[in-house]
């Protein structure tokens, strides 16, 4: 098995794994954050709606495909369809990091609360380290594998598809609270302007990543060239 093979199964092996044991406690006791800030009406099992879980769900789904795929030995290249389903699982995470250090974080500091409540406890590997890990894994272990043509697309589905139910429970039927705070204090006419944001943020990750991966090859290839 090569080296980058191996270190594809072991990593993806660890954000499964890390995933199966914070996803069930965040449901459960909560985050740190949310066991602060004592939100009322909501149960912690109700962050089943938040994108952090959807995001690390998905991400964990796949990353246990992953191991399967990396394991069977039939497999000398990996799948342009799986290649662009791990594309957006680690771009869809690196939101929900980038989201929670670039934005949430930040202003829990300007209202006078710890920065890093929200990178504690389970919250560590959902907001931050397995998110890392995904685009790390992507870039350096998945070779030199075409993707799907408009993967960078593809990438930015999960986004839109969350825009959906959310629209519809914070603004519509009122049933969820603005936990992402992007209506501003009920300014609803700046949804579809964050909603444009945090696509184009997905995008930009997925491209970023691309790019990386593309580079990284390159860079692999030329040193196997000059070592012959």
């Amino acid at each position: 098995m090569k080296r980058s093979r191996l270190y594809f199964i072991l990593s993806n092996t660890f954000i499964f794994a890390t995933s199966i044991v914070a996803i069930p406690v965040t449901l459960t006791v909560g985050s740190r954050a949310s066991r602060l800030d004592h939100l009322a009406g909501i149960e912690y099992w109700q962050h089943i709606a938040t994108f952090t879980i959807l995001s690390n769900i998905f991400l964990a789904l796949v990353a246990l495909v992953a191991i399967f795929v990396g394991l069977k030995k039939s497999h000398k290249t990996l799948p342009q369809s799986f290649l662009t389903l791990y594309l957006a699982a680690a771009s869809a995470a690196m939101v929900t990091c980038l989201t929670v250090v670039l934005f949430l974080a930040p202003m829990r500091a300007i209202n006078g609360k710890n920065y890093f409540d929200m990178l504690l406890e389970p919250m560590f590997f959902l907001h931050f380290l397995n998110p890392i890990l995904s685009a790390i894994t992507f870039v350096l272990f998945t070779g030199s594998d075409k993707l799907l043509k408009h993967s960078k697309f593809i990438a930015t589905l999960p986004i839109v598809i969350y825009a959906i139910p959310y629209f519809l429970n914070v603004v519509v039927l009122h049933t969820w609270p603005d936990f992402y705070g992007i209506t501003f204090g009920g300014r609803y006419f700046l949804i579809p302007v964050v909603f444009v944001v945090f696509w184009l943020l997905s995008f930009i990750i997925a491209i970023t990543l691309i790019k990386l991966r593309q580079k990284f090859s390159s860079i692999n290839r030329q040193n196997m060239l000059e070592s012959k």
